[in-house]
């Protein structure tokens, strides 16, 4: 009996000492599953800029699906392609209006309600898609693409998404090598560069994706340009014109952006923006990579399928990113803050280019 005492009093102990850790344990363990799980499911409603069954669609759901981890299932979208809750380029003002919480997209939609919006999605002959990033986040861009929506009277929280590596310039049913050749077609460009060549005699109009294909087909247009080559595959413009032309001067880069209703994010948690900042952050990166390795093997199917790659003249590319910054600089002398966006990219370039150059092969 002595000795089943003695066991019951150093088990005693050892529980007294053992608690305070289990205790500490289970708080611990119950704290993170507040911060998981408590509260009630945010859901918001987020509309991308392309058909259902498209690259950037299909990259919108994956940074839904993202968020939703991220957040432990906390935040959840409801995902529309374009046009499903508005038209596409009504987006910005539906947003800030509160129709909807989110928009996924690209500044260039917004070129009829702010003449520099373009600018933070690419300028013509200028930053590949890693100097943008490198404009964006230390360049003084990010703040900018911020001061542009409130200068402008938006009520939108700006979240930057993945970054697009250089375009297609033009798919055509003929090869478009000189500037002579472009004369008398009418081509669907995007603004600004749709501007540029405008102003230098070309015929051009701006449509969104899903109205390419039919007009082209129709004949109300002769040649476009949409995207990256993995996009471009799967809005199916190869099988409409067989003639692929490089290098894309009109956008060497892309950058996608997350633009959201300002309620709708204060009305989030401190817990919940910072997930979806993070969110947002690895889709960033993880998008990115996975849309350049999904261009590399467009490029493959389209070699398969026949199609036939142009390089436009050198000269003609150098004409246009002439014409490019002429334009820049006049639009630039205009219009204050298109001004000094457009100062701040070049002097961005001024300092980047020769480090990068510096410390790049000749591949």
């Amino acid at each position: 009996m002595r000795k089943i005492g003695i066991v019951v009093v150093v088990l005693g102990v050892a529980l007294c000492v053992a608690m305070p850790a289990l205790a500490q344990q289970l708080d611990l363990k119950k704290g993170v599953q507040a911060a998981l799980g408590a509260g009630e499911v945010v859901k918001w409603k987020v509309q991308g800029f392309t058909p259902a069954g498209t690259l950037y669609h299909e990259t919108l759901q994956r940074l839904a699906e993202e968020v939703k981890t991220v957040t432990g299932g906390r935040l959840v979208w409801e995902v529309f392609q374009a046009g499903a809750l508005v038209p596409p380029f009504e987006g910005l003002k539906a947003v800030s209006d509160g129709v909807y919480d989110a928009n996924f997209g690209y500044t260039g939609q917004w070129i009829g309600k702010i003449p520099v919006a373009p600018l933070f999605t690419a300028a013509p002959g200028g930053m590949n898609a890693f100097d943008m990033q490198m404009w964006l986040e230390h360049g003084g861009g990010k703040e900018l693409h911020q001061e542009m929506y409130d200068k402008y009277g938006y009520n939108l929280k700006l979240l930057l998404c993945a970054p697009i590596s250089m375009e297609i310039f033009m798919w055509s049913k003929k090869p478009l090598r000189k500037i002579e050749d472009w004369k008398g077609i009418k081509l669907r460009m995007m603004p600004v560069m749709g501007d540029i060549l405008a102003a230098n005699g070309l015929s051009v109009v701006f449509m969104p994706a899903g109205e390419i294909i039919p007009n082209l087909q129709r004949g109300v247009i002769d040649a476009a340009e949409y995207s990256i080559p993995a996009f471009d595959k799967t809005l199916g413009l190869w099988e409409t014109a067989k003639y692929l032309h490089l290098p894309g001067v009109h956008q060497p880069a892309s950058q996608l952006e997350l633009i959201i209703n300002k309620k709708s994010y204060e009305a989030l948690p401190a817990d919940l923006k910072v997930l979806l900042d993070a969110a947002v952050w690895k889709s960033r990166l993880r998008e990115w990579l996975w849309m350049e390795s999904e261009n590399v093997k467009a490029m493959d199917f389209y070699k398969e399928k026949g199609i036939e790659i142009v390089q436009v003249d050198p000269e003609t590319i150098k004409t246009m990113m002439k014409w490019a910054n002429d334009y820049l600089d006049a639009m630039g002398a205009k219009d204050e803050f298109y001004g000094k966006v457009w100062k701040s990219q070049k002097a961005w370039g001024e300092k980047w280019y020769p480090y990068a150059k510096m410390f790049s092969l000749p591949h």
